[in-house]
């Protein structure tokens, strides 16, 4: 135990606390139970430590364990921290904790044996919040992290650093934010660097390699979390990550079963279940459709441009990157539905279209609650604007 509390220590030392991701001002911290769950890589082990080192610095009343350290292997998560418990500790920080397959019956235990002890937790994007939800039973308070916002990006490349803007509040005054946030930096070459590298926060670990190391992520995602959390075989982990690749050359497109039956070497009842594995990752993204339109073929993006980027290289479509900034920021904060002609329906009130500056926006010139997000667009024209100005929503 001494060396797990040496190692809990030795984290907290090396925190930077200068940026905190948008997360930490949502979360009520004074919950006794708490579950935060996200894609590898975006940042879920750097919250709690920062919370912790803000919070308690030194204090052994605070205990960070990773339930992926071998440790776990010979040591149940109940042992190691029964001393910690009976010594007054209070608040129990366990990461990474779908790799410990007892985790949710301990971690009830845990909960009902030590009333003054919070315990949060975090998880595998692929873990399930209702199951969660409904074996815990306990209220647990649950929540996601995405992906860091165009508006994070900023704050944390030291350019702007300026509150969230709800979706409602930004529509009604969306030409005068973007001609100030044009009046204090250059945003084009900003915004291709978000599109291309400001996704993960892990980027300015080592820059260079970063689309090797998110690329790896993709990987041990699949690799690891997927066989336990989906209960998949290696060779259907294998034929995954052939779809995604599958999938990466054609996005944004309509989806044709038959083609991916050719290209993967997939059974027909297989490619539904294949492709929601790689959604619940958030590899790619399927937008729902409206209730009265059947699709005959799905329509499908990557899960954020820096994806698109790092797996398929493809930096320079412009539509394609403009529209998949779309699909994630918007999906973090709103529902999304498709209509007929593919554009867009925000929170059921908002129609959208996504693309160029060449395409043809006169049909929703003088629509109410009809806009335009226009990639290279540098100004607001009419119900026209830059679909940068969506990165500031979270």
């Amino acid at each position: 135990m001494n060396m797990l509390h040496l190692n809990h220590h030795e984290l907290i030392k090396g925190v930077n606390c200068t940026f905190l991701r948008y997360l930490h001002k949502q979360i009520d911290w004074n919950n006794r139970l708490i579950a935060i769950f996200g894609q590898q890589g975006v940042g879920k082990t750097t919250l709690l430590l920062q919370h912790i080192k803000s919070t308690f610095d030194n204090s052994d009343t605070a205990l960070y364990l990773s339930l992926d350290n071998l440790w776990f292997q010979r040591n149940t998560l109940l042992d190691t921290v029964k001393d910690f418990c009976k010594a007054g500790g209070t608040h129990l920080f366990l990461d990474n904790v779908h790799c410990y397959s007892e985790w949710i019956k301990e971690v009830s235990i845990l909960f009902d044996e030590n009333p003054s002890v919070h315990i949060i937790v975090t998880a595998s994007i692929l873990q399930s919040v209702p199951v969660v939800k409904k074996e815990l039973k306990r209220g647990v308070a649950c929540y996601q992290m995405h992906t860091m916002s165009f508006r994070e990006f900023l704050s944390y490349e030291s350019i702007l650093d300026i509150p969230p803007v709800p979706l409602d509040d930004l529509l009604k005054n969306y030409a005068e934010f973007v001609k100030k946030i044009n009046a204090q930096f250059n945003v084009v070459p900003v915004f291709r660097n978000y599109l291309e590298h400001g996704c993960y926060p892990f980027y300015w670990q080592d820059p260079d390699a970063f689309y090797y190391r998110l690329a790896d992520t993709v990987r041990e995602t699949l690799d690891v979390d997927l066989p336990v959390l989906r209960t998949l075989y290696p060779a259907g982990v294998a034929k995954v990550k052939r779809l995604l690749m599958s999938v990466v050359e054609k996005v944004p497109a309509r989806i044709r079963p038959a083609e991916m039956l050719k290209d993967v070497g997939l059974l027909r009842p297989q490619i539904d279940d294949y492709m929601g594995y790689l959604n619940d990752c958030g590899f790619i993204y399927m937008p729902k459709y409206m209730a009265r339109i059947t699709p005959l073929n799905q329509k499908i993006y990557m899960g954020n441009t820096n994806l698109l980027a790092a797996l398929y290289g493809n930096k320079d479509n412009r539509r394609n990157m403009g529209e998949t900034f779309f699909v994630d920021q918007l999906s973090n904060v709103a529902t999304l539905e498709m209509i007929e002609n593919d554009d867009f329906l925000i929170n059921n009130k908002y129609t959208f279209m996504v693309g160029d500056p060449l395409r043809d926006y006169e049909p929703i010139k003088n629509k109410e609650n009809s806009f335009a997000a226009v990639y290279g667009l540098p100004k607001c024209i009419t119900n026209r604007m830059p679909v940068w100005v969506l990165g500031f929503l979270y």
